[in-house]
């Protein structure tokens, strides 16, 4: 008996082929979680709420403390004109993505997607039978995208852009110039993945909710993932106009009913940690330094990431990208191939810097023994 049709024709993720394959004693650099604890109040705000008997369902949309919370924060830090009536709490960025694009996209529209990308947004289109059209950030130009492309691919059939600021898996930055004139070329609707705002190193992070023409449009996803390296306890937002948000609601409601209220109260904990992030940043930005002192030492290209913790290198010289992963992950190193991040990128492998500094420089000692 055949299935629905569409998740007949919604492709598997490359990335769960590549997870698990490090060898004992391998050096991981394909991670895109952080290897920290969560602050100790966030560990004590899931037990205390385990503890005082906090398991019934939430709100379908979030606990009103905490949607009031992210309200807030997303207007003192973000600059978003908010009100708690904008938010929805998720399971994750994850359902946060899904929830908009199962909500906005339909059978026929194009949908505009910045590439290399976050495995997750071109097969939620597919299974609304919807068309993905690629926008591909070129490596020349530093991963930004090109606005005179952008109009060229904007169409009365355009419905939705997608976005990644900072943008995983390349690290680049877009500024705030860029994410206006975005705003102003773009008249559909615009997904912006934020989960890595707080990882930027000499930039700054701009929400392109605070910055975009017409600001009803724009639907931001944030996560508590990668800001307080809470990626297990599954909790992130969605920030949109009310009347896309009862949508959103209407559609979570038959998906997940509600997000757990224990690592609700967890990350109401972790919205009152102002310390933690900006110690998160520096330790990250240390790595990073580390992988690319590292990367010129082995002559390998890369454009300068100044926002996440990865690395996009350019590693042409010694084979494709498949086969350079091959070579390294033979020497102990675990990568992930840019062609996961999208088919044009044969010449990329991403190298995650959450590792400790130590496996850092181990792991480029090893990739220099096989490709010197």
């Amino acid at each position: 008996m055949n299935l629905n049709r569409a998740i007949e024709n919604t492709p598997h993720s490359a990335v769960a082929g590549y997870f698990g394959r490090a060898p004992e004693g391998a050096i991981n650099l394909s991670l895109g979680e952080p290897l920290f604890q969560p602050p100790e109040s966030v560990r004590n705000a899931y037990i205390e709420a385990l503890s005082s008997g906090s398991s019934r369902y939430a709100p379908v949309q979030g606990l009103p403390e905490l949607l009031e919370a992210v309200s807030s924060k997303l207007e003192s830090e973000n600059g978003i004109a908010s009100k708690p009536g904008n938010v929805l709490i998720t399971n994750g960025a994850n359902e946060a993505i899904a929830l908009a694009i199962l909500s906005v996209v339909d059978r026929g529209d194009e949908v505009l997607i910045c590439e290399p990308s976050f495995p997750a947004f071109s097969p939620l289109v597919r299974y609304c039978m919807g068309k993905h059209v690629p926008l591909v950030l070129k490596e020349e130009n530093g991963f930004q995208p090109d606005l005179e492309e952008l109009k060229n691919l904007i169409n009365r059939r355009t419905k939705l852009m997608v976005l990644n600021t900072p943008h995983n898996p390349t690290g680049s930055v877009f500024s705030r110039e860029t994410l206006k004139a975005v705003s102003e070329i773009c008249r559909c609707y615009i997904l912006v993945d934020e989960v890595y705002e707080n990882l930027v190193y000499g930039k700054s992070h701009h929400s392109l909710a605070s910055v975009a023409e017409g600001p009803e449009k724009v639907i931001t996803v944030n996560s508590f993932s990668k800001t307080y390296c809470m990626c297990g306890y599954r909790l992130g937002y969605l920030h949109a106009s009310a009347d896309l948000i009862r949508s959103f609601v209407k559609l979570k409601l038959y998906i997940s009913i509600c997000s757990s209220t224990p690592v609700q109260m967890a990350g109401l904990a972790a919205l009152q940690d102002k310390d933690f992030p900006a110690a998160a940043r520096a330790e990250f930005r240390n790595r990073r330094d580390i992988m690319q002192r590292g990367f010129r030492m082995l002559g390998m290209p890369f454009v300068k990431p100044d926002g996440t913790f990865y690395i996009f290198p350019n590693i042409s010289e010694w084979g494709n990208d498949r086969e350079v992963h091959e070579i390294f992950l033979k020497a102990g190193v675990l990568t992930l191939p840019g062609r996961i991040f999208h088919e044009n990128c044969g010449s990329n492998i991403r190298f995650s810097f959450v590792a400790n500094p130590g496996d850092i420089m181990e792991a480029i000692a090893r990739i220099e023994g096989v490709i010197s």
